[in-house]
């Protein structure tokens, strides 16, 4: 065995063994250190809302953010090998895709998440941008990929109001929070247009909840 790798796997071990995601120790560091969010715990977050949150309910669904940077940065001809396994012949009311501003396929990074939910009745998509405007760009970037994909889009981004961050570091804790209550509240059968606010004490909480949840489905797996 490599020493150097076993070494590593020491340093940074698994927390959570979830679906088709691994969290580990420096993942959860993110989480009680006020740091921006990566992708592992972004996609974590969005697989557990299908799996548990959300569980059969043929509304809503929720992309993992690699596949919508894949789809965002690909080829046109290529979107249908990341979103045909997914919603092909599915016939879901709101899909879910959390954006980030990296530009690049070969490296993690970037500096904002924010939500777009295409809303398949409405054939639109809206756009949650916790700092105003800032990933505008990369939201009309991956609208055009969509609109090619799913043919019926009118109308490229729609934004919706949105509660703006008070930090540089929490744009992810406020795309799942805008995606969660989006969800809730679309399942109730309410316009998306007239969303609630997430409540700012959910957004205060969020972190540290997230970290109960990871270990409390940690002790779940255990006990199985």
């Amino acid at each position: 065995m490599n020493k150097r790798r076993s070494s590593s796997k020491e340093k940074d071990p698994v927390v959570l063994s979830y679906e088709n995601f691994l969290l580990h120790e420096s993942d959860v560091r993110l989480l009680l250190d006020d740091q921006w969010l990566n992708d592992s715990i972004l996609g974590f977050y969005m697989e557990y809302l299908n799996t548990d949150v959300f569980k059969n309910n043929p509304k809503v669904y929720f992309v993992s953010p690699e596949i919508v940077q894949c789809i965002k940065e690909c080829n046109v001809d290529d979107i249908a090998v990341f979103l045909d396994p997914l919603v092909k012949d599915k016939k879901y009311s709101f899909i879910f895709f959390p954006l980030n501003d990296q530009e690049q396929l070969q490296s993690v990074g970037g500096t904002h998440w924010s939500l777009v939910v295409y809303g398949t009745q409405d054939k639109r998509l809206f756009h949650m941008d916790s700092i105003w405007d800032s990933n505008e760009k990369q939201a009309r970037k991956l609208a055009l990929k969509l609109k090619f994909y799913f043919k019926d889009i009118i109308d490229i981004i729609t934004p919706l109001p949105t509660r703006q961050q008070e930090n540089s570091f929490d744009c992810g804790i406020h795309l799942i929070c805008n995606a969660e209550n989006v969800a809730h509240y679309v399942c109730a059968n309410l316009d998306i247009r007239d969303v609630d606010p997430i409540d700012v004490e959910d957004l205060k909480n969020k972190r540290s909840d997230l970290v109960k949840l990871i270990y409390k489905l940690a002790r779940r797996k255990e006990s199985t």
